[in-house]
């Protein structure tokens, strides 16, 4: 079978996680032999799904069993660096993403990719939300949930693919070619990976490496200098002028900018796509994802704002701009080793009234606000601990904020796990 311009008949899948699955469902689906390589040991579980289905595995580290094949696809999880991968090369063995992959499958349906450190979800729903007002069938895909691969051929039947992708996506493409690529905004994330914000622009900016003159790329003015060099049609979505409508006026600024570019990037595909027409159900379901400064309600007069997507500083810079009152803050989990100076001196200079830190960020959290004078905040054993002593220190009027700025994978699976959890503990509190 010729897949990405190779022909294959026995391709390796290096990660068995939610796309390393999807992978190999995908090669199995088409007759394709497929072999499994995780560097962690597989459940028990994975372990019969593999053998019921007689794909071939390994488990506990890679071997050059991997390499007899004629295509790699790592997880996004897997680092580029890994020394199968650079084996692999050296033998002639392509290496391609799962994004390469998928746009290979989905032949000629434009692809419109949305990146960004924060913002991602939001706007890709929006922006689907907008090609259907417009009149067209898209489909959504990538880092939102869905693996682009396992709705790659379901999408050479659609109008267009709107997929979110992460920088891990993109540092391992190595063709993937979107019609028109968006570019939210770039904040210090992920440095635990890219090391360097330098590291982690040059990962983001292979969204345009493969465009053409025919494609546009989308993004704020202030990135133009960062990202020099896109060979696509540029368009800036901070100059977007949305109309004065009743249901635009009522976003908070960061959706306005989210929208912004979701309409420039509709626009692309609907030159005619007039704003004004935008109704309050094109938005709801963009804006209603979940553990997105979610309101939980109020426990003792005090509301609880539920934010476990929050999973960087910016994105809690974000959250204590949209909020207003006395703020008690939960901060907490893994950090990210950058931005968080600047959360800081806002949480200083905000004034907020008590921070919570609670998981293995939280010495590093306490020295740095020290650091900057600010004398309000308090290690916890845990989160629980933490909401507990938020509630204790708050008054009716009060915003209880539960807005990480660090990854959840110290004590949880994921931000979702995370945020069900606070789900569970406030609704605790309330009936206490």
């Amino acid at each position: 079978m010729i897949l990405a311009g190779h022909e294959v008949s026995r391709a390796t899948v290096v990660g068995f996680a939610r796309t390393g699955k999807a992978l190999a469902d995908f090669f199995f689906s088409q007759g394709i032999e497929v072999f499994v390589t995780d560097s962690r040991p597989l459940s028990p579980a994975d372990r019969t799904a593999l053998v019921d289905r007689g794909i071939d595995f390994e488990d506990g580290g890679h071997s050059e069993r991997a390499l007899a094949c004629d295509l790699i696809v790592p997880s996004p999880v897997v680092p580029a660096n890994l020394p199968l991968l650079g084996r692999a090369r050296d033998l002639g063995v392509p290496v391609l993403s799962e994004i390469d992959l998928a746009e290979s499958v989905c032949g000629s349906t434009p692809i419109l990719a949305v990146t960004g450190t924060n913002g991602k979800s939001t706007t890709v729903l929006l922006l689907a939300a907008l090609l259907r007002r417009a009149g067209l069938d898209p489909i959504v895909a990538g880092n939102i949930g869905v693996p682009f691969i396992s709705v790659a051929q379901e999408a050479a039947g659609c109008d267009a693919a709107v997929v979110e992708v992460s920088s891990f996506q993109l540092e391992q493409s190595q063709r993937f070619h979107p019609r028109v690529a968006v570019l939210l905004n770039l904040t210090p994330d992920h440095l635990e990976r890219h090391v360097t914000l330098a590291g982690y622009a040059a990962a983001k900016a292979r969204l345009f490496a493969h465009q053409t003159a025919r494609d546009t790329a989308v993004l704020p003015s202030d990135l133009l200098a960062t990202f020099p060099g896109i060979p696509a049609d540029i368009v800036f979505f901070d100059r977007e002028e949305l109309p004065r409508t009743a249901v635009l006026d009522r976003l908070p600024p960061h959706h306005r900018m989210n929208l912004a570019a979701a309409v420039c990037a509709c626009r692309v595909l609907v030159p005619s796509f007039d704003a004004a027409r935008i109704e309050n159900a094109d938005l709801e379901a963009a804006l209603a994802l979940p553990y997105r400064l979610q309101s939980e309600g109020a426990v003792h007069g005090i509301q609880i704002v539920n934010d476990s997507k929050s999973t960087n500083a910016a994105s809690t810079l974000v959250a204590l701009e949209s909020v207003s009152g006395e703020v008690l803050l939960l901060l907490g989990g893994r950090h990210k080793h950058a931005g968080y100076e600047d959360l800081a001196h806002a949480i200083r200079e905000r004034n907020v009234k008590r921070v919570f830190l609670y998981g293995e960020a939280a010495p590093f959290l306490a020295d740095l606000l020290d650091a900057t004078g600010c004398r309000r905040a308090g290690v916890c054993p845990d989160l629980e601990a933490a909401f507990a002593a938020a509630l204790r220190a708050g008054a009716p009027g009060d915003t209880l904020l539960f807005s990480p700025g660090c990854s959840s994978y110290d004590q949880f699976d994921s931000f979702m796990q995370r945020g069900e959890v606070f789900s569970r503990l406030v609704d605790a509190a309330r009936r206490g």
